[in-house]
């Protein structure tokens, strides 16, 4: 079934993240990890786009290889910072011809060089009008971005709100959050959010923790909170003995939102796939996600 329908049927979803590396000894490790997660049966993987359009056509290549070579549905980043309509237009025509059907529209990321965030002046400000034109020009599935514990940028959660309820006003068919630690801030996202109308499916974004040193990193660039029920789980020891503690508290909060009825789970990989398989097979031995068919 295609992921979108499970959507639309309330059947959580399960996906994973990846991106185009920057440098050629990195592609190995992504295709080797590509191959261990289409074994896992995702539902979609998505491929992001470096900030200001960096990684264009390295983000066209793969999803057009992901869906030809592995046969998983692939849904492709696409940001409008430093783009043109023109050049967004055709971007989106190389991914339709790729057979790509699902777009996560984005703004992007403010250009380091430019911390008050100047559009392109014939492109877009923000990911609400990268949604309408994509609407309004083709026939693409759309998703968007939301975070649970508020943009870095905007000043209060009920902005976001808005903000999100606009992107779903003008033709997204989901939204896909920023990672975070505690569930308890996805689900007050999401009743705030259904309050005012928001009624597109909302998937959670996860990462499994594998090193110590993530943490202020997470924090600094996407605003994630850093309860002190994850450190202290997590607790102090070399990467080996973060990993499968990270993996268990993802483990955990997979469950808790699947049996909170969350539309799906995000896992943001990094491009490697052994935390995320192993979060993955702790939430099928658990029966929050079905078993993978023999022969997968």
């Amino acid at each position: 079934m295609p992921f979108i329908d499970k959507l639309k049927a309330k059947t959580p979803t399960l996906s994973y993240e990846f991106f185009p590396p920057k440098n050629p000894s990195g592609w190995g490790t992504l295709y080797s990890s590509l191959g261990t997660i289409a074994r896992q049966a995702p539902d979609f993987v998505s491929v992001t786009y470096g900030a200001g359009g960096s990684t264009r056509q390295k983000t066209v290549e793969l999803v057009g290889r992901i869906q030809s070579e592995l046969g998983i549905e692939t849904v492709a980043h696409l940001t409008c910072v430093g783009h043109s309509q023109s050049e967004l237009r055709g971007i989106l025509e190389q991914l339709e011809a790729a057979g790509v059907k699902t777009i996560l529209a984005l703004r992007g990321d403010r250009p380091k060089n430019d911390p008050t965030f100047t559009p392109h002046p014939e492109g877009f400000g923000r990911g609400c009008d990268l949604v309408d034109f994509i609407r309004q020009n083709f026939d693409f599935h759309i998703g968007c971005a939301f975070y649970p514990e508020k943009h870095p940028e905007s000043s209060t959660v009920d902005l976001d709100i808005e903000i999100l309820k606009a992107k779903q006003d003008v033709g997204a068919d989901f939204a896909v959050s920023q990672l975070f630690f505690d569930n308890d801030t996805f689900y007050q996202f999401r009743d705030r959010a259904a309050a005012v109308g928001v009624t597109l499916p909302l998937i959670a974004g996860i990462m499994p923790v594998t090193s110590l040193s993530q943490l202020p990193r997470f924090s600094e660039l996407g605003g994630s909170q850093i309860p002190a029920k994850l450190t202290d789980f997590l607790g102090e020891g070399s990467d080996e003995e973060i990993v499968p503690r990270g993996v268990e508290y993802a483990a955990a909060q997979c469950r808790d939102l699947i049996d909170n009825g969350v539309a799906g789970v995000h896992l943001y990989t990094l491009n490697k796939s052994v935390s995320s398989v192993k979060v993955t097979q702790a939430l099928r031995a658990s029966g929050h996600l079905p078993k993978v068919a023999a022969g997968k």
